[in-house]
């Protein structure tokens, strides 16, 4: 009867044109391993090959794997691999000084495979085997060596945790190769170190803790029973020890993403969950969360657990003497220390608090201090950051703005008679501003003082009767465009500078969320970014978002709306237009990447917190010469925020190139944190020394809309998403570079960007034209009226059209 069943597949394979395959008729399998050979497909005389090519006494090993083995590793093996396999796994287990202490089951299913999960599948065996053997020798049960292992091949190997590592299930070489892996790739070199020592293992993990706070995987090593070690995590007291023990007592067994699998080569009817991989069940488990919750901590209701993290300014995590005092008398203080970036991501310092009492969180290093308050209302868990600031002041970042001309007061006359006809110019219509003409004096005094008239010129703006529906907006705390209307607060901090007060613009979370959360979120937002009166003077703006959509802060209507904000307050708010600073924390934050990069002419920095730039409406390349920081948690994977803020950095890290000069955006990640719980709330110390320069000598204006028409010194009167210009100015020369759909646009320019005297030369799309300018009072209160911003007041300029003989475009002086 065998002998029949062994031929039928010969022959339905003649008849049906499928390839025949030879097998030896004396093959001394029995039918389990013959029910697999047809899913090697074209690969199945490899594995007849390595079946016929173990000693007979080694057969039962082959048979196994081959029982077992997934199908790509069927149609894919070779027979020396699986052969040589074998051999090492046999002979190691025969040799190995605690033999009699590893049954021949444990040996099958724990010892001899080639492969843990779904990595790469690497003949690892004998060079772990030549490296572990020696180090074992002396041992004398498994659960002696597998420690001893532990403790030992990950600093031989040079290998440790990055989450920088190349793929999750990294095979042993990939990570020896590279000297990273993550939980699973160092629970794998583990397991296989164990295995080519003979001793059995395997890797264990859970696809979610129940807190929520992601996957995590480990080594379980046999010593008569399983039990469990943190891959490069060795404890001094042994088995069953480690940072997540008390996250895995709390798995669920009756609920599948929260339950604890181990690795099984023997097939059973459980997948191992493997995050990396979820529609891949070709790696088998048993369930084994019970033993783990068996373990569980004694826990109280009247305890929280308060997990705190530690990070550098560039949030990578760093070791620091952390504390935790509850204020009584006398205070109850916890001590410890935070984990360093080699420690796995969900590995905090961890204490039990009372809920409901607030506690002072410190963390100190050689370099620096950080604090911060926290109050659990309730049991539970709540991971806290803290960032380390430098305890010397750092010094000011540099900006690119040009040195500010020395005003040369004008004479009380000069200047009485020049406010006058000024004031006359702002109240008239457009008409009449279009016929203005100014007197020769007057045209003199911009050509010979330019920045006494630029500040004459302004207060007369301001002064103007003009205002009157802004300014009654700016008392009720409102700012409206067309039917868009949202309020906001104001809070001033220390003392006003000498230029007049920085601005800064806070915008909340929410969202696309009933009313009461986006008021709770915007409540929130006006006492988040603490109090630094100390760095100077500042008034605190908390927006509220005009409606409670997902694009409440970034849509078209936004973009004008920010306008007229800062408009408010630099005519009735004595602000310094150069100190104007946005910033946002998710909703909010996604809002500064909306805004801040279509508009960065108007900011001195901007920061974005657990936000991403959104396709098609942020672009890196207009923020060439603007600060802009963004900050995400490196486990905040909603939406593609994390995946999305690499990309943003590695988009600036291309357009910045080797140089230093252009692009100051940084990305942080903070290692370890989710959406929530940023360190970002002293971000204020951080942006405030910067000064916006609104004339800098080089600009990349990639439209992403058709709403913004101005561009420092550049203006469009249709924009259109896809246009782009790239302009710059240096030595009396404009280089104007646009693509084909940019065909009309204004050059603006006074003598903060050239000299009047000399003759300026215009590149444009690579050819010169050479034109002389002079500076245009007209010019320059048309200018200051439609910006509404003493930096923006240009003198004089040129156009950028398209030819109606020629189709080209070609270089026009704009006419008074």
């Amino acid at each position: 009867m065998k002998t029949i069943l062994r031929i039928l597949p010969v022959v339905f394979a003649l008849f049906s044109g499928l390839p025949v395959f030879s097998q030896a008729s004396d093959a001394w399998w029995g039918e389990s391993v013959e029910k697999r050979l047809p899913d090697a497909a074209t690969n199945r005389s490899e594995i007849v090959k390595a079946l016929n090519g173990v000693p007979a006494a080694r057969r039962e090993a082959m048979a196994f794997l081959v029982e077992n083995m997934p199908v790509a590793d069927l149609k894919t093996l070779s027979s020396s691999f699986l052969v040589d396999n074998v051999n090492l796994a046999w002979e190691t287990w025969e040799q190995s000084p605690f033999h009699d202490k590893v049954s021949k089951d444990l040996f099958l299913n724990d010892v001899l495979p080639y492969a843990v999960m779904s990595e790469p599948r690497d003949s690892w065996r004998k060079q772990l085997h030549d490296l572990c053997a020696p180090i074992v020798a002396g041992c004398k049960t498994p659960g002696e060596a597998g420690l001893l292992l532990n403790q030992k091949i990950f600093s031989i190997l040079k290998v440790r945790y990055d989450t920088a590592r190349k793929r999750p299930d990294q095979s042993p070489k990939e990570t020896m190769d590279s000297g990273i892996a993550t939980c699973s790739g160092l629970s794998i070199l583990l397991v296989d170190a164990c295995r080519a020592a003979g001793v059995p293992a395997r890797v264990a993990g859970t696809p979610m803790w129940t807190n929520m706070r992601g996957n995590h995987t480990w080594a379980e090593i046999w010593n008569d029973g399983w039990h469990f070690v943190g891959a490069a995590e060795p404890d001094p007291t042994g088995f069953d020890r480690g940072w997540f023990v008390h996250d895995a007592a709390l798995a669920r067994r009756d609920v599948p993403e929260h339950g604890i699998y181990a690795s099984s080569f023997r097939h059973t009817d459980t997948p191992f969950p493997m995050v990396w991989a979820p529609d891949d069940k070709s790696v088998s488990a048993v369930n084994v969360t019970e033993r783990y919750a068996a373990k569980t901590e004694a826990s109280s209701d009247a305890t929280a657990r308060l997990l705190v993290n530690v990070v550098d300014a560039n949030g990578k995590r760093m070791v620091a003497d952390v504390s935790v005092s509850d204020g009584g008398t006398p205070p109850v203080i916890l001590k410890d220390k935070s984990r360093g970036a080699t420690n796995d991501m969900n590995d905090y310092a961890a204490f039990k608090v009372v809920p409901g009492k607030k506690q002072n969180v410190t963390a100190d290093t050689a370099d620096g201090h950080a604090e911060v308050d926290v109050t659990m209302a309730q049991p539970g868990e709540r991971i806290v950051t803290l960032m380390i600031r430098p305890k010397t002041k750092a010094a000011e970042p540099k900006t690119c703005a040009p040195p500010a001309a020395l005003a040369k007061p004008l004479s009380s006359k000069a200047t009485l008679k020049l406010r006058k006809e000024l004031m006359r110019f702002f109240v008239s219509d457009p008409d009449r501003q279009a016929r203005w003409k100014f007197s020769s004096k007057q045209e003199k005094l911009l050509k010979e003082n330019e920045s006494a008239v630029r500040e004459i010129a302004w207060k007369a703006y301001r002064d103007a009767l003009i205002h009157t529906n802004l300014k009654s907006d700016f008392d009720a705390h409102i700012v409206n465009f067309e039917t868009y209307r949202s309020p906001y607060t104001v809070k001033t901090v220390g003392t006003r500078p000498e230029k007049g007060w920085a601005l800064f613009i806070a915008m909340h979370g929410g969202g696309n969320a009933p009313q009461e959360v986006n008021d709770q979120q915007w409540r929130h937002m006006q006492i988040y970014y603490k109090d630094h009166p100390e760095v100077g003077g500042y008034i605190y703006v908390a927006l509220r978002a005009p409606n409670n959509t997902w694009n409440g802060f970034y849509d078209v209507y936004v973009y004008p709306l920010i306008d007229q904000l800062i408009l408010q307050f630099r005519l009735f708010a004595d602000i310094d237009p150069d100190k104007v600073f946005i910033m946002g924390y998710s909703h909010g934050g996604y809002g500064a990447y909306a805004i801040g990069p279509k508009m960065p002419d108007r900011f001195a920095a901007i920061h974005a917190s657990a936000a991403a730039a959104t396709d098609g409406e942020t672009t890196p390349k207009t923020l060439r010469t603007t600060p802009f920081t963004a900050m995400v948690g490196e486990l905040d994977k909603d939406f593609g925020r994390y995946e999305r803020n690499l990309k943003f950095k590695a988009e600036v890290e291309k357009l910045r190139g080797s140089r230093t000069d252009i692009y100051p955006v940084t990305v942080t990640v903070i290692s370890g944190n989710a959406h929530t719980g940023l360190p970002d709330r002293d971000k204020i110390v951080d942006m405030y020394p910067a000064v916006r320069n609104p004339v800098p000598r080089e600009m990349d204006w990639l439209m992403t809309d058709s709403v913004i028409k101005d561009f420092f010194w550049l203006h469009v009167a249709k924009p259109a998403k896809e246009q782009e210009i790239f302009a710059s100015c240096h030595d009396n020369r404009f280089v104007v570079t646009a693509n084909a759909t940019a065909t009309n646009m204004d050059v603006f320019m006074d003598s903060r960007l050239v000299d009047y005297s000399k003759p300026v030369d215009i590149e444009l799309n690579g050819s010169t034209t050479t034109l002389r300018f002079a500076p245009s009072l007209k010019t320059f209160c048309m200018t200051l009226a439609r910006r509404g911003d003493p930096g923006f007041a240009f003198s004089s300029g040129f156009s950028v059209v398209k030819s109606s003989k020629t189709g080209g475009l070609v270089v026009e002086p704009i006419k008074d």
